[in-house]
């Protein structure tokens, strides 16, 4: 199995294809790989969940299928992004920013940031709908109301006119989702979604956005490092470890026989109900490595229980656990086998 094979799907026809990318910042300390070589695909309808402690690359890998990466540091030093065949990483500008906001939409982490602070949220939904779809400006104010009533937002004829610090952190979210859906894209990336709400605030916006997934029939790249968003949300898993997909598969997979000792981490650092009240969490020991310093070989050596010799030494091959998972570690039949005893 080549890098290529890592992380895609069974389907070869796929929505989007993320190929061997790596990505790079050009810095006053010299050129830093924050991401190196990660290949996944996302089919049309597919919800496909990207975790990882905060650092890891999410949200890089996001802004680099956008093209949207910090400039003039950031850049793909390497690979391919194509969606429906075309590699977004070579389109002119023009084309590319045809397709953002119309065929692919993204959902911001922070939105009080992503939203400017000075023109109506009418103003900044109708934008794109008079950008892509030629509509005029009452048409688009309508269709904002529409989209608007769409998410949930309460009275969207009066929303249209006020500013984002009119809006509580909830009616945001919703707004952000407004903008990125009001083209009807046929890729969503929602990065961090429901970050800063709460448990109801946060059900009602994962809820909404698998309604609306069915109902236009989108396939969604959900960012997060939550596991119990994934576990109620998505179709496959990405794993991802200091700028690496350490692991990928069905969410059965990850959740019932995980095969990378940072994913068993991940999952045993989730509070449970049946846990003695008295008892601590498990953590995973030591520090993510600094992007200075990301080892070429196994990045995730220095806080492995099962490493071996050849750990610091060598770089894992991709190897197959079964048809739909996969995984980046020397030990993993060690690793499963223990944990089926």
């Amino acid at each position: 199995m080549t890098d290529h094979d890592f992380g895609q799907s069974p389907v070869t026809s796929a929505l989007l294809e993320v190929d061997d990318l790596s990505i790079s910042f050009d810095t006053d300390e010299g050129t830093l790989d924050a991401i190196n070589n990660i290949s996944f695909s996302i089919q049309a309808g597919e919800t496909v969940g990207l975790v990882g402690e905060s650092g890891c690359g999410k949200s890089v890998t996001a802004h680099s299928i956008m093209r949207v990466l910090p400039q003039p540091m950031g850049r793909i030093s390497h690979g391919s992004v194509r969606f429906n065949g075309i590699n977004l990483r070579t389109l002119a500008l023009p084309d590319m920013e045809n397709i953002r906001g119309s065929d692919i939409g993204m959902v911001f982490q922070e939105p009080m940031t992503a939203l400017n602070p000075v023109q109506t949220i009418g103003k900044q939904i109708s934008e794109s709908l008079i950008l892509h779809l030629n509509l005029s400006i009452p048409e688009a104010l309508q269709a904002s109301i529409d989209i608007l009533k769409r998410v949930g937002v309460p009275s969207p004829e009066l929303r249209v006119s006020e500013y984002p610090h009119q809006l509580s952190g909830g009616m945001l979210q919703r707004v952000v989702i407004a903008i990125a859906l009001a083209c009807k894209p046929s890729l969503l990336i929602a990065d961090e979604p429901t970050t800063a709400l709460d448990v109801t605030i946060q059900a009602q916006i994962l809820n909404l956005i698998r309604d609306l997934q069915n109902d236009m029939k989108m396939a969604v790249l959900l960012i997060t490092h939550d596991l119990g968003i994934i576990a109620e949300t998505c179709d496959r898993i990405l794993v991802m470890y200091a700028g690496r997909i350490v692991e990928s598969g069905s969410v059965t997979d990850i959740f019932d026989s995980p095969a990378h000792p940072y994913t068993q981490g991940l999952l045993n650092s989730i509070p449970r109900l049946v846990t003695p009240s008295k008892s601590r969490l498990p953590v995973i020991k030591g520090q993510v490595p600094n992007i200075r310093d990301y080892p070429t070989t196994c990045r995730f050596d220095n806080r492995c229980p099962h490493r071996q010799a050849k750990c610091s030494k060598l770089t894992p091959e991709l190897e197959k656990v079964s048809e739909s998972h996969q995984v980046s570690c020397f030990g993993w039949q060690g690793i499963q086998k223990e944990r089926n005893i």
